[in-house]
């Protein structure tokens, strides 16, 4: 229901009113406030300003002044596009090639403006950048700057560095800051090789630049405190924007480098990056803002860099309301709120005129942030801008006021409708007004009280409608009856009202008199609820309403009352209404009726200057009491200053003593009662004939400048001035109008400006003026025009030679006296003081010409000379070129790359002479032989910086010098530089190599140098490659190198093999490398024994004293020399670890036998070859034995009487056993007792005494013993005699002697004893 309702606002309200067509400003590029320009190419700048329709654009200067075009120099083209053409330096004029400018655009909506833009020209000219020689430390930090003219410092900025020619890529140690210096971190030697330049560029003129090339010299490092290479300055810096601030330092040891902000260390941010070129802020903020240290310290001292960071904010802008369409009368609060840094101003403009408060309009706030107009009126649309400048940036916001009648009406309302009880509505009221209206509802004329049941909303749209909805839930009867919406604002109301039924029983609300003003309509609404009744009747007096023309009584029961009238309409009014057939319920209310002023009309009589006025305002109606009081232009007006007021009780008179032109205006009588307020009003017309406040006298005006022909008149109504023009200095003939064009205006005030003044302006002009009251008035006056000073000839561009004279002409015309002054640059030319120029001017017709002479031109004259005339209205330069063409400067010459046999120059033509370089000569020699011996190359191409010369000799030392040619000639010669060429492997073999055996294993070479010729530098050492030349050998050469000593050479070769045959060649070499070998020689070790023993040795035993040992030859290899025969060495060993004596055969053949050997022996063999220098290597030891033999007799007997019948024998072991003593057998007999044959006893081989029993007492016995080996027994020991006795004394029959024995070994010391009765056994030592 109620999305239904507001749709069919929508429809309505679109069926209502049409809205116009919108109407808008707008900046296309507001930012713009600077624009520089080459003056070789001129410049198009378009309006920032536009609109919507198309608006009309104007370009003014910041002064207020409007331009105009002037032919080939500046034009505004009819799309609000302002160029400015290209011009020579002559043609430059500051007013128009560097100043203010703004631009305007108006349409319907207003008049905004740009901020003030700078155009300025730049000239080309000449200028050098430069690169001045640095020092650094080895490991330190060297810094390069380019230095640019502060001429041009502004526009030329560095794009490259260049390092030999070749551009440099920031990376590793080199870096480029953001301000164009040139950072190499950790300095080496070899960076002192190489040249470094320095790019720019021109940003308007596109012109590069090299500078020259600068070297930088490097140290070794110092202890040194630490010094500033390059730090930074204060300055301010956009928010956003990345700066950096440079910083670099030099010292040893290396400086360490600690950053400091406001004296605090950095804080951690990922925005701050500390580089080898310094610190980098980027994505400033106004908290980065502070005072920063750059500190280097080492250990002998510190130094510091300070600068202070000042970050902006860029001002923005905001106005608001941006677009206000409210009503007359309003108050209009506009607020300018800006976001950025301090210390700005703000202006404030209505259609591009500064603003300046008055009654009306007033400017507040810490900053004039605030515009305020009170009681605003029609005059006051427009567009309103806000400037605000902070230094060299200025930014604005505008706003479109449009105020108009703004008194409210209804544009959709409701329709009268019957419902239920309890059935919810909706009642919708559409209104418009300025400023937007307040809607309130009222039922049967008492305000609707909201409540639970009765709810209102209301909202405005964009297009300023003020929608208000009345919605009522569960209606009672009570809450039927006349529905008014009543939309209010401050200039006005109105209202709409229609009847809503609620069904129910009939009844009428108590009714409130009414007071109705006369002459106005009356609406009665009968105070009916409730639904259905059949008709609603209106009386008065009885009488049935209506009953005449001025009543209607409407179906809904309302009675309006038109044109009320006191007498008739007052009075009691009866409402009746027919609720049954039969039944009417009826309501009274009484009409008062107020009568509001009425004034009689009036006129003001037609008044002049000086005339008595007296104008009667009377009230013929109205009911009392009434006020009267008068207003001029809307303004009150106050007794006093020749204007009196009197006023009685229905009247009030305006009396002037003396009518003047302040006079004139709109007078308006207001009369007020308890009815209304009513007013008439009149203009006074005080008529004025035209009078001259300023006449016109003849003036001069001077060709070129403004000038203003002044005229100001006044009379009322305002005069209409008119100028015209007759051309002569003779009486004028006839008058014409002066055509009005940009050049030629008339001002408010009526003078007749001319902004720029032509001849062709001379002659009279008229100023004329009527007004319609009496005659035309009019003064003539003549105008002359003065010619300035103006160079009318000279040369843009003129060439000289060097040496040579030259004329430099300049002509002038003007008024007389003309002075002709001669500028070299920014000097005055005095000749006597530089007799070098001379200055000679003449009178030619109506020009004077003035020839500056020099003699002769130098170089020094290719600058731009300027001749400057000069008589009493003004003065004119015209810039001449000079150009002092002469030979060439030398190039600057550079070794870029040296080799053995050739080099690679590169060289940098500095000043061409003026004149282009048409080609290149080099010449070269040795160093010690004078130019007459020089080589050339010649007619160099002039496109080329580089060349190649080749077939040089190595470690040679040249002389080059180089010369430059121009059509003027060739220059002198360049700096001669000494290069010496690289060295290069030699060309020769070193000479007279011979080879001399010195051991088995060393030869002796000895050599000399190669030719000194063919050495190619200094000869470093020598390589020696040798080979085994025998047959098998892998034919592999072995080198090794020595240092070279002198002119001969030895160097032994040794761990060479022996008695072998060697190959032996000879190099020499240098730092390039290694010459041709010498012819390979042969030589033969030394012999040596051999290093191999006989190989498969074999040894066999043949008899007890005999053993045949044989083997086979060695490797031929090990035997190193020729094979003279074999020797066979052995030697016993004995059961005690001691060797026998060492014994030696010789023999030639592969076999030996060895004779009178030990029996039963153990025996170690070796075999050797020997040579004829000497016993070669032995053979593994090989162990033989001898067979076994009889043995020998025992070592030893001894015999002794144990018991009357029994003796003991003891014995040693043979000395000899020649074999393993299987037993030994004890012989025993006595002479004396007959019996031929001994008795034998036998014993084992571990047992070395026995006893032998049953004998005799006192009998003797012969005792002897012989050991027995496999062999045999072998030969009998001595024989001992013993006889047995009854008491056998104590005996020992062990043997003594020495026992040698291995140390830390267990020995045994036998003692034997026999003795009746035994023995006592004691040992004793060393006693």
């Amino acid at each position: 229901m109620w999305l239904v309702t507001f749709l069919l606002l929508l429809d309505s309200l679109h069926k209502a009113r049409p809205e116009d067509v919108g109407t808008s400003l707008y900046f296309v590029n507001d930012s713009l406030q600077q624009v520089t320009f080459s003056s070789s190419v001129g410049v198009v700048v378009p309006c920032p300003a536009a609109g919507s329709p198309s608006a009309a654009l104007r370009w003014y200067l910041a002064t207020g002044d409007d331009i105009y075009d002037v032919p080939h120099i500046r034009h505004v083209h009819a799309n609000g596009t302002l160029q400015l053409y290209p011009f020579s330096p002559s043609a430059f004029n500051s007013f128009i090639h560097d100043n203010d400018y703004f631009c305007t655009a108006e349409n319907a909506a207003g008049k905004i403006r740009s901020p003030d833009i700078r155009v300025k020209a730049v000239f080309r000219e000449p200028y050098t950048v430069r690169v001045e020689d640095q020092r650094s430390m080895r490991g330190n930090v060297a810094v390069f700057k380019c230095l640019i003219p502060s001429s041009v410092q502004e526009y030329v900025s560095v794009v490259s560095w260049e390092k030999d020619t070749v551009s440099i890529i920031p990376e590793n140690r080199f870096f480029i800051t953001f301000h164009g210096g040139l950072y190499i971190s950790d300095v080496q030697k070899e960076d002192a090789l190489s040249t470094y330049r320095c790019v720019t560029k021109h940003k308007y003129s596109g012109e590069t630049r090299q500078s020259n090339g600068a070297r930088l010299s490097v140290t070794d490092p110092a202890e040194s405190i630490p010094t500033i290479l390059d730090g930074f300055h204060s300055q301010e810096v956009w928010a956003g924007h990345t700066v950096e601030l440079p910083c670099a330092a030099s010292g040893y040891p290396i400086p360490a480098i600690r950053w400091l902000k406001d004296g605090r260390p950095l804080p951690a941010d990922s925005r701050w990056t500390k580089r080898i070129t310094g610190l980098t802020i980027s994505d400033l903020r106004t908290e980065d803002s502070g005072t920063y240290i750059c500190e280097v310290t080492n250990t002998f001292g510190s130094a510091e860099a300070t600068g202070t960071l000042t970050v902006i904010d860029p001002l923005h802008v905001t106005l608001t309301p941006k677009k206000l369409k409210t009503g007359i009368g309003s108050t209009v609060i506009l607020s300018c709120a800006l976001v950025g840094s301090p210390q700005f101003s703000i202006r404030w403009y209505r259609n591009t005129e500064l603003l300046l408060p008055d009654e009306a309009i007033s400017v507040r706030g810490l900053s004039n942030e605030t515009l305020l107009i009170t009681s605003a009126q029609k005059s006051h649309s427009g567009a309103y801008q806000c400037f605000a400048t902070r230094k060299a940036q200025t930014t604005q916001d505008f706003a479109i006021i449009v105020l108009e009648d703004g008194t409210p009406r209804i544009v959709s309302s409701f329709s009268e409708k019957v419902v239920n009880p309890g059935e919810q509505f909706s009642l919708m009221c559409a209104a418009k007004g300025a400023p937007p209206p307040t809607v309130t509802w009222a039922l049967d004329d008492e305000p609707i009280v909201r409540d639970g049941s009765h709810r209102t909303s209301q909202y405005t749209m964009s297009d300023g409608t003020t929608i208000s909805h009345m919605n009522v839930t569960g209606p009672q009867i009570r809450d039927g009856g006349v529905y008014r919406c009543t939309a209010r604002n401050s200039v006005g109301s109105a209202e709409y009202q229609a009847r809503i039924n609620v069904r129910g029983p009939p009844s009428i609300r108590a009714m409130r008199n009414i007071t109705a003003v006369a002459g106005r309509d009356a609406l009665i609404n009968c105070r009916v609820i409730g639904y259905p009744y059949y008709s609603i009747k209106w009386y008065k007096d009885a009488l049935l309403l209506p009953d005449n023309h001025r009543q209607v009584v409407f179906e809904n029961g309302t009675l309006k009352l038109t044109d009320v009238q006191k007498g008739m309409d007052e009075g009691e009014y009866l409402c009746s209404v027919l609720v049954q057939p039969q039944l009417s319920i009826s309501q009274s209310v009484h009409v008062a009726v107020k009568v509001p002023p009425l004034i009689q009309p009036f006129e003001f009589p037609p008044a002049s200057i000086g005339q008595l006025l007296y104008i009667p305002c009377v009230v013929s109606s109205g009911d009392m009491p009434i006020r009267i009081t008068w207003r001029k232009d809307g303004q009150v007006i106050i007794s006093g200053s020749g204007v009196t007021i009197e006023s009685k009780e229905f009247m009030s008179s305006l009396q002037i003593s003396s009518v003047s032109l302040k006079h004139n205006g709109n007078y308006t009588c207001i009369a007020s009662n308890a009815a209304a307020t009513v007013s008439r009003e009149r203009q006074l017309i005080v008529r004025v004939p035209p009078r001259f406040v300023v006449q016109p006298n003849n003036q001069d005006g001077i060709y070129g400048k403004a000038g203003v022909l002044n005229c100001s008149v006044d009379g009322y109504p305002p005069p209409k001035v008119m100028w015209k023009h007759a051309k002569g200095s003779g009486n004028p003939q006839q008058y014409h109008p002066v055509p009005l064009t940009g050049r030629i205006q008339i001002l408010p005030n009526s003078s007749l400006l001319i902004r720029h003044v032509l001849e062709e302006d001379i002659g009279y002009y008229l100023c004329q003026a009527s007004n319609g009251v009496g005659t035309d008035i009019s003064k003539s006056m003549f105008l002359t025009v003065k010619i300035p000073a103006m160079i009318t000839s000279h040369p843009n561009t003129t060439i000289a030679i060097k040496g040579h004279a030259k004329e430099l002409n300049c002509t002038a015309r003007g008024e007389r006296p003309i002075i002709i002054r001669w500028e070299k640059g920014d000097t005055v030319i005095d000749p006597d003081r530089v007799t070098r120029y001379t200055i000679a001017t003449k009178d030619s017709g109506d020009e004077v010409v003035s020839t500056l002479k020099l003699k002769p031109a130098d170089r020094g004259d290719s600058v731009f000379f300027s001749c400057h005339a000069i008589n009493s209205y003004g003065e004119d330069r015209g810039l001449i070129q000079l150009t002092v063409q002469e030979p060439p400067d030398p190039p600057e010459l550079e070794i870029r790359e040296v080799k053995a046999r050739s080099m690679n120059l590169r060289w940098t033509q500095r000043f061409d002479g003026n004149s282009i370089i048409t080609g290149f000569d080099i010449e070269y020699k040795n160093k010690s032989d004078s130019w007459d011996f020089k080589q050339s190359t010649r007619n160099i191409s002039p496109t080329i910086n580089q060349a190649n010369i080749v077939d040089l000799h190595p470690a040679s030392v040249y002389s080059i010098r180089m010369y430059s040619f121009n059509k003027i000639g060739r220059s002198e010669p360049s700096k001669e530089l000494t290069v010496s060429t690289e060295e290069a492997a030699p060309d020769g073999p070193p000479m007279d190599v011979t080879l001399q055996p010195v051991t088995s294993q060393s030869i002796q070479v000895t050599w000399k140098a190669p030719k000194k010729e063919l050495q190619n530098g200094v000869i470093r050492g020598y390589q020696i490659g040798y080979r085994e030349t025998s047959p098998g050998s892998n034919g592999q050469y072995s080198i090794v190198e020595m240092k070279a000593t002198g002119d001969s050479e030895v160097y032994t070769l040794d761990n060479l093999k022996k008695f072998a045959q060697y190959g032996v060649v000879v190099q020499a070499f240098n730092r390039a490398g290694t010459g041709p070998s010498s012819s390979e020689i042969n030589a033969t070790t030394l012999e040596d024994v051999p290093s191999q023993p006989p190989e498969n040795v074999r040894a066999l035993s043949i008899t007890s004293d005999v053993a045949v040992i044989s083997w086979s030859e060695p490797p031929r290899s090990t035997l190193n020399g020729v094979l003279k025969g074999y020797r066979v060495i052995f030697w016993s060993l004995y059961v005690d670890g001691e060797w026998g004596e060492m014994q030696n055969i010789t023999t030639t053949r592969e076999r030996a036998e060895l004779r009178g050997m030990e029996k039963f022996a153990n025996y170690s063999v070796q075999v050797l070859a020997y040579t004829q220098a000497g016993d070669g290597a032995r053979s593994n030891v090989l162990c033989i034995q001898t067979k076994e033999d009889v043995p020998g007799p025992p070592a030893g007997i001894k015999a002794v009487p144990s018991s009357a019948s029994s003796v003991v024998v003891s014995w040693l072991p043979p000395a000899k056993p020649n074999g393993v003593i299987r037993k030994y057998t004890i012989f025993c007999s006595s002479p004396g007792s007959g019996q031929p044959a001994p008795s034998e006893y036998e014993t084992s081989p571990g047992q070395l005494f026995y006893r032998i029993a049953h004998l005799n007492r006192g009998q003797q016995y012969l005792l002897w013993v012989a050991a027995v080996t496999s062999a045999g027994r072998g030969n009998s020991s001595q024989k001992v005699t013993v006889e047995p006795a009854g008491k056998a004394p104590a005996k020992i029959i062990s043997f003594g002697g020495t026992v040698t024995t291995p140390w830390m070994k267990d020995v045994r010391l036998p003692c034997s004893s026999v003795g009746d009765p035994a023995p006592a056994v004691k040992w004793t030592k060393d006693s």
